[in-house]
Parts: structure tokens; C-alpha cells; sequence
């Protein structure tokens, strides 16, 4: 089984840049599925109006019930994987702009992922345990509904329309980007009551009337040689755009946000009393994602996600951002502009973007770099 999971991975790669043969392994693999025959017979090409090209956008639309007569409702229900808490929630902006964009309402259902299920709370939606619906309705109430659209990533759902994860043009990210996506974090995306309640307290506490520089390090598993993604920036390097950049806007603390220990301790001896950050917080002494593993804390995995969206809300409090490409300062930029308010300066350390390495599509890869993490947690477990 992993030998053939393997051919088709390496089959996959194979065709990623030759989009005919892409098209016609797809229709292969495909043609056996009842759904995918009536899919193809329903299929309207693109048409011209009075010389006007028209996109056609082929889109199945079920009944479930026959609740919400009135109203077509997109269902996004997510399984991220190992994907990551911002990825995630720059995905959601992506599908939100393509609900808009047509007319629908949006209900979203994160039931899955590697590092943000926790079970011992009741509602299964990870969404929902940080944020309220965009457009409040009930995950229930739309699988009874009479006009419901269940979310695909492609071409016909708008998943090219604006930028999202996962996609071959991977971190690039435009100011146009920026400025659609945080429309619709504007407009759709509300904390939960008490999130937000301890957020605007903690922002309150830690940063007052002090003009601060957020600076977001990557650290932790990005020095993992991954393919397609930034080649990680050193300590020193940010340690030297953020002295440059707290005196271009003179202030006079850092907050900092990074899952990384060693970064941590390399700003506390550089800036001391100057440094603030969150404390009690789940940060990798090494290779391993910050996010990955067990550890014995109260609602663990709930809190590995309360964290990173305290991150980006207290990043997005600062005056400034130092930072490398990431989705967290992604959604950081995104949440300011949502606000109505900009940065003084934006510091985005830029670096290459490796076109070889681990690809994190491979289940081999993925096994190999989670027993390097394996390793580092159990050592960690000895050293406690």
C-alpha cells in the first residue's frame, strides 16, 4: 500500500507542469465515479455574450432538506492535516471571497487536523472554538438546508481568484491579495466572546501607551530543507532589522512572537526590560514543529490555536512589523488593514524560496521529519 501511495505521489509530481497529462490522469482516475460521469455531462464550456467572453462556473448545488428555501449556503468542511493554524485561516478568507463574490452565504466546519482537535470539548468545530460563523448558522441547520454547495478548491469555486495555500505560486502573496483578503476579514470574521475579551485585555496589559515593534521570527521546523517554502532567516539577521526598524519608528518596546526557544533567548539578551511576549507559550527547542507532540497542559491542543490568534492580534496592535514570508505575519498584515489602521513600517526580510527539498506531499517525507521530531521530544521528556 505505501509502495503504490508512493507511484502515485511520484506520478503526481511528475505531471504538475504539464497540465494535458495532468487533465487526462484526473479524467482516468475519475471516470469510474457515477458523479464525476454526470459531472462531465453537465459541463458548459465558457460562452460568448455580444462578443463578451462569460465565465461559466460549474458548481453542484445539493438538497438536504428544507431548511433556508430562500438562501444558497457554501459549506466549507475542512480536514487541514498538518497544515497550519494560518494557512487554515487565510484558506477561509479565500473561500469567503468567493461566497461573496457569487452571492452565497458561508458556513464553515473544521472538523480535523494533526494539532487542533480537542476532545474534551464539546462542539467538534475548531472553528468555532475561536471564532464566531460569518454568517451565524448553524453547521447543523445547513445540512438540513435546501440549496447547499459543498466547497471544493478549484478553479469553478473562485479558488484562484485571490491567494490561498497550498496553491504552485505558494507565498506569493500581492498587495491586491492583502487588500481582498482582509475585506473579507473585515467583514466576516468575529471573535469568540471570550477570546476576545481576554485579548483586548492581555493587548491592553502588555502593551498601554507604549509604541511597540511587533516582530514575528520564524524559527522551529523552518530550518527544515522543506520544498517550496522560504529558506528560513538566521537569529542575528532578525535581531539586526529589528534594531533598525525600532529606530526608524522609535519605539520603544518589542513584542515578540515565535515558536522557536533559542530565538527567544537570543531577543532576551539583546533587548531585556525592552522585550515583551507571551509567556506561557509552546515553543520547539529545535527542528520540531512547535505544534507537534503531546505535552501534559490543560486543553492542550485548544490552547496551541488560542495562542497563534493572540499572536496575530497582538502583532496587529504594534506600530511596526519586522518579519520573514509566513502566514502568521501574513494574517498579522491582514488583521491591521481589517482594522482600518497600517504599519509604519513593514520589515519583510525576504529570502529564496527552495525548489527542492522535502516534499511535504510525500508520506515518506512527512514520516522521516516526524521522527526527527519524535527524537527531540523524547528528549526533551528526559531533560524535564
Amino acid at each position: 500500500m505505501k509502495i503504490l501511495k508512493h507511484f502515485f505521489v511520484s506520478t503526481r509530481r511528475l505531471v504538475e507542469k504539464r497540465p494535458f497529462l495532468k487533465c487526462c490522469l484526473k479524467f482516468i482516475y475519475r471516470l469510474p465515479h457515477r458523479e464525476f460521469q454526470e459531472y462531465v455531462a453537465r459541463y458548459i464550456p465558457t460562452i460568448c455574450v455580444n462578443g463578451k467572453t462569460i465565465i461559466t462556473r460549474n458548481i453542484s448545488v445539493v438538497t438536504f432538506g428544507q431548511k433556508n428555501p430562500n438562501r444558497v449556503i457554501v459549506l466549507t468542511e475542512r480536514d487541514s492535516g498538518s497544515g497550519g493554524f494560518c494557512a487554515e485561516w487565510i484558506y477561509w478568507l479565500n473561500r469567503l471571497c468567493f461566497s461573496e463574490q457569487m452571492g452565497f452565504l458561508h458556513c464553515i466546519s473544521w472538523i480535523n487536523s494533526q494539532f487542533f482537535v480537542e476532545n474534551t470539548m464539546q462542539n467538534v468545530n475548531i472553528f468555532e472554538h475561536y471564532f464566531v460563523q460569518p454568517y451565524g448558522l448553524d453547521v447543523e441547520d445547513v445540512k438540513q438546508s435546501k440549496y447547499v454547495i459543498l466547497d471544493k478548491n478549484s478553479i469553478d469555486y473562485g479558488y484562484y481568484d485571490v491567494f490561498a495555500p497550498g496553491r504552485d505560486d505558494d507565498y506569493m502573496i500581492t498587495d491586491e491579495d492583502f487588500y481582498k483578503l482582509a475585506q473579507m476579514q473585515k467583514k466576516y470574521i468575529r471573535l469568540e466572546a471570550k477570546i476576545k475579551e481576554e485579548i483586548d485585555r492581555d493587548i491592553s496589559q502588555m502593551i498601554g501607551t507604549d509604541k511597540v515593534l511587533a516582530v514575528h521570527a520564524r524559527g522551529a521546523d523552518a530550518q527544515v530543507h522543506y520544498k517550496n517554502h522560504p529558506i528560513p532567516i538566521g537569529i542575528d539577521r532578525y535581531i539586526e532589522e529589528t534594531a533598525k526598524s525600532m529606530a526608524l519608528i522609535n519605539a520603544n518596546k518589542i513584542f515578540l512572537a515565535t515558536d522557536d526557544n533559542n530565538i527567544l533567548k537570543a531577543f532576551i539578551d539583546k533587548y531585556q526590560e525592552s522585550l515583551i511576549y507571551y509567556k506561557d507559550v509552546e515553543r520547539s527547542d529545535g527542528m520540531r514543529m512547535s505544534c507537534y507532540g503531546e505535552v501534559e497542559r490543560e486543553k492542550h491542543h485548544y490552547r496551541l490555536g488560542k495562542e497563534i490568534v493572540k499572536d496575530v492580534y497582538t502583532l496587529a496592535a504594534c506600530e511596526g512589523l519586522v518579519c520573514s514570508s509566513s502566514y502568521v505575519s501574513y494574517m498579522a498584515r491582514i488583521v491591521k488593514m481589517a482594522s482600518g489602521k497600517t504599519y509604519q513600517t513593514v520589515n519583510n526580510i525576504t529570502s529564496t524560496i527552495r525548489t527542492t527539498g522535502m516534499n511535504l506531499t510525500d508520506p515518506f517525507t512527512i514520516k522521516r521529519v516526524e521522527a526527527i521530531w519524535n527524537q527531540e521530544l523524547e528528549v526533551a521528556k528526559k531533560e524535564r
